[in-house]
């Protein structure tokens, strides 16, 4: 398949009024991105910009100008989340089990390979 085709793909398959961000794979090493913006272009202004723009925005910035920190905050985060389900397998019949679940249930939640975040009431 093409790359034309596999980018009119892409494109056709995102729901309207979303941000998103794609990463695809490249090789062991690289990576693409690409970015889309799939709300109206008449509703944006600049004095009440959405939490999302501003968000999709950052992250551009962040991956472009300082790729090394976002890097180091990815493989800190894949750290945590493998140290929290080893300490979930060690207390599975613990007391503790419960805890553990409350505390990591905060910071994500994992559906296959999809990880959820909850960024609060305000954002």
């Amino acid at each position: 398949m093409s790359e034309d085709l596999e980018r009119e793909m892409e494109k056709a398959s995102l729901l309207k009024n979303r941000f998103y961000l794609i990463l695809n794979n490249t090789d062991a090493d690289g990576f693409n991105m690409t970015a889309y913006d799939t709300t109206e272009p008449d509703t944006v202004d600049l004095e009440d910009v959405p939490a999302g723009m501003v968000i999709l925005s950052g992250l551009i910035e962040m991956i472009e100008n300082d790729f090394e920190r976002v890097w180091d905050a990815g493989m800190a985060r894949i750290s945590f989340v493998n140290l929290a389900e080893s300490f979930r397998a060690e207390f599975e019949n613990d007391d503790d089990a419960e805890n553990l679940q409350e505390v990591t249930d905060k910071v994500l939640e994992r559906e296959d390979n999809i990880v959820k975040v909850n960024f609060g009431e305000n954002q």
